[in-house]
């Protein structure tokens, strides 16, 4: 059961520190509304704009070892600013993630529970230095953001929830209110059962449902006093006031940080510009399909079920499937484009469709012309690095191994009295371009960042010709075909110079290249044989 007495002396208790104006007025209430969070803190005048919006809490990511944006914004000032305007806010905390959590790139908790419930205490202690950093008061919630991790893993599952029961304990140890973000299929599902769970949690489920209750991951019976969040949206772009915020929306019941004015009635709901007619997740958390009233004629079922074996060992893969409510029938089309949202991160992988699950088959990129009876499946890529397929069939769906190498670099060079420049137009490819290498004679000679397609040669030139080509590296590792070659060759020596050029005719050379003085051996008017060394020597090579 929940530990309902302690969360309402949270909720009541306020821990007054001193030197911050902001703890002066922030306290911790109660707000019902609708609340939104980004990567990183909006800035005041961005708050400002979004007075017009329907949202009056935000969530703001304080800290922790995998918080991913930097928070430029995020200040005691901006904290007390925020909350003089009437914004509620909603702290949250990124540390360790589960030891089966699927996305890479992430530090991860110890799959050996006494130590993760250290790791909990551990990270209750940094979440709360970070809070009174920016002038939170005691009492306030901060929940811990624990992203989505594999199902079905038993080791995992304990040691998600010592974690959470070290979090929980410390921080209610240390005056604060403990919470947890996380998939309601996974996190809360787990949280649910611990030894310690947290008092306030944020269920991230996007089935665009806006109640905090009725989750089929998640009993109503439990955190129900003012206890719950619920993220029904994810990544998408908003704009009020002229200022256009990627977020992700919830709506919350729950306590948060105030101002010392009352929180003011719920809002009515926010209407999003393309609101989907239903979604479905996969069940995994790294999966969701949403579809238009129009796609369906009649009432329809629709599941979209993880493959039981990636398409490649790195990929991922997830089936889409759509009955008649009625009769159980297939729908082997659908009226509208269904988009599939995979939330893995496809670098290094491309998307692909199958029909049986075995075979699969690139996917092309949609074009403006949209989808039709030629191409019945394409895809895009969100800034956030995932993919949505947009489809006209049920199938397979998912990303597979990139081993498509990218194209040839569109390389052209000039002779400069600098050197050699080289530039080249970009590659393309399906996966992605990670660097691309210069090749003098067919050896690599530089490897160039994918955003670097350009370089000058100081030292370029040999007595014998000199072939330059440039080759782009993929995500994955693929190496494409080599460009048109640059050739340098030596310009032959002008004839008539004689044998031996002397030595007045170097310093001259100088002189009229502005360094030196004129040497006083020089003739007063060259030779003409000398207008012709000059020349050669300022441009001994040629390039074909």
């Amino acid at each position: 059961m929940r530990r309902l007495g302690v969360l309402l002396i949270a909720v009541v208790l306020l821990t007054p520190m001193s030197g911050s104006a902001a703890v002066d007025q922030a306290r911790v209430g109660v707000f019902a509304g609708y609340a939104f969070d980004a990567c990183s803190a909006p800035s005041i005048n961005a708050l400002t704009a979004w007075e017009a919006s329907p949202y009056r809490a935000l969530g703001v990511y304080i800290g922790g070892t995998n918080r991913a944006c930097k928070q430029a914004n995020l200040s005691a000032t901006w904290v007390d600013t925020a909350i003089g305007m009437g914004w509620n806010l909603m702290p949250l905390y990124v540390g360790l993630q589960a030891p089966c959590v699927s996305q890479s790139g992430l530090s991860k908790l110890s799959a050996t529970p006494a130590t993760a419930t250290t790791q909990g205490h551990t990270a209750a202690d940094d979440a709360v230095a970070q809070a009174t950093s920016l002038g939170l008061p005691g009492g306030s919630p901060i929940w811990f953001d624990m992203e989505g991790y594999k199902l079905n893993d038993a080791a995992c599952t304990k040691a998600v929830q010592a974690f959470v029961s070290g979090w929980d304990l410390e921080l209610t140890g240390r005056g604060f209110l403990p919470g947890v973000y996380g998939s309601a299929a996974s996190t809360i599902r787990d949280v649910a059962a611990a030894v310690s769970p947290p008092q306030v949690v944020w269920i991230a489920n996007w089935n665009g449902t806006q109640s905090v209750f009725g989750d089929p991951y998640v009993s109503d019976g439990i955190w129900t006093n003012h206890q719950r969040a619920h993220q029904y949206k994810g990544g998408h772009n908003e704009s009020y006031g002229g200022v256009t915020i990627n977020i992700d929306s919830s709506v919350v019941d729950s306590s948060v940080v105030t101002g010392s004015a009352p929180s003011p009635p719920p809002p009515p709901p926010p209407t999003p510009p393309t609101q989907p007619a239903g979604q479905v997740n996969s069940g995994d958390g790294l999966a969701t399909v949403t579809w238009p009233a129009a796609a369906f004629a009649t009432d329809a079922v629709v599941t979209l079920t993880p493959t039981a074996q990636p398409p490649t060992p790195t990929g991922y893969g997830v089936q889409l499937s759509a009955t008649e409510t009625d009769n159980q029938a297939p729908i082997a089309g659908f009226g509208a484009p269904v988009t599939v949202h995979l939330l893995k991160q496809a670098s290094g992988l491309v998307p692909a469709s199958s029909t049986d699950g075995a075979t699969w088959t690139p996917l092309p990129r949609l074009t403006s012309a949209g989808l039709g009876s030629t191409v019945l499946s394409a895809y895009t890529v969100d800034p956030d690095g995932t993919i949505e397929i947009e489809t006209l069939v049920p199938g397979y769906f998912g990303l597979i191994a990139d081993t498509t190498p990218p194209s040839a670099p569109g390389l052209t060079g000039k002779l400069l009295p600098q050197g050699l420049y080289l530039s080249w137009l970009p590659s393309t490819d399906n996966s992605g371009v990670a660097s691309y290498t210069l090749l003098r004679n067919g050896a690599a000679v530089q490897t160039l960042a994918a955003t670097i397609r350009r370089v000058t040669l100081r030292r370029f030139g040999a007595p014998a010709q000199v072939v330059y080509r440039v080759e782009a590296t993929d995500l994955a590792g693929n190496i494409g075909p080599s460009s048109r070659p640059i050739v340098v060759q030596p310009r032959k020596r002008p004839a008539g110079l004689p044998k031996a050029i002397p030595q007045w005719a170097f310093g001259l050379y100088a002189y009229q290249h502005h360094e030196g003085k004129r040497p006083a051996k020089a003739p007063k008017r060259p030779p003409e044989w000398y207008w012709l060394w000059a020349s050669w020597r300022a441009m001994p090579y040629r390039l074909r």
